[in-house]
């Protein structure tokens, strides 16, 4: 009896036993290689996604000192180039090959109100085409209130297309877009790209002529 046990336990593994323990080895570890390579990707990714944040806050103040130097433009600003010479002269301090892959456009523009419509619409409200009523009903319109002569107007001249003439030398919109990669389109695509849009006041509403003069016609290529 004592022999039978001894023989049963030197009995070593049978081969589908060893395959078995091969099989759940190396997909244990195609996981792992996996799972280490995508981890690799997201941190690459999210380093390109901060670096490129932080040229696009670098580019937005660019462009917003521009704007004060400069003043407001009649004509819309786009500009575009790479990071090529980007650095601190100051310090020596420079990136050299770093940000190569990395480029930049940025555009100093009037605004668009998407809410000019709304806008609009309550102006026609008030006006009384909406809910303070039809002009001429038992309750009357705005229009029809005395002293109210000049209500008439009011849906015309809060139109979309006026409140954004009216508002155009007061405000403009800086947009930076930095993107990396060899194409702008295919890093579109990819979504390889960064946004800062920022909106700059001018009180005075004065417009500077000398960037704009050839837009005016009075001034030399």
């Amino acid at each position: 009896m004592s022999r039978r046990v001894c023989r049963a336990s030197r009995r070593g593994f049978s081969l589908l036993e060893v395959m078995l323990a091969l099989g759940i080895l190396v997909t244990s570890l195609a996981i792992l290689v996996e799972t280490q390579s995508n981890a690799v990707q997201m941190t690459a990714e999210a380093e390109r996604i901060i670096t490129a944040t932080d040229l696009a806050v670098s580019k937005f103040n660019e462009a917003n000192l521009r704007v004060e130097g400069e003043g407001f433009q009649l004509s819309d600003v786009e500009e575009s180039g790479d990071f090529s010479d980007f650095g601190d002269e100051a310090t020596n301090l420079e990136f050299g090959q770093s940000l190569e892959e990395y480029n930049w456009e940025y555009s100093i523009a009037e605004i668009d109100l998407d809410l000019a419509g709304d806008i609009a619409q309550m102006a026609q409200d008030v006006d009384g085409t909406g809910m303070f009523g039809e002009a001429g009903d038992a309750g009357g319109g705005l229009g029809d209130m005395p002293g109210g002569g000049g209500m008439g107007n009011l849906g015309a001249l809060m139109s979309g297309d006026a409140i954004t003439q009216m508002l155009g030398p007061y405000i403009r919109e800086i947009r930076v877009r930095v993107w990396w990669g060899e194409d702008s389109d295919e890093a579109e695509e990819r979504g390889d790209e960064v946004f800062v849009t920022g909106h700059v006041i001018n009180p005075t509403g004065v417009l500077s002529l000398e960037q704009a003069a050839p837009a005016l016609g009075g001034g030399s290529n």
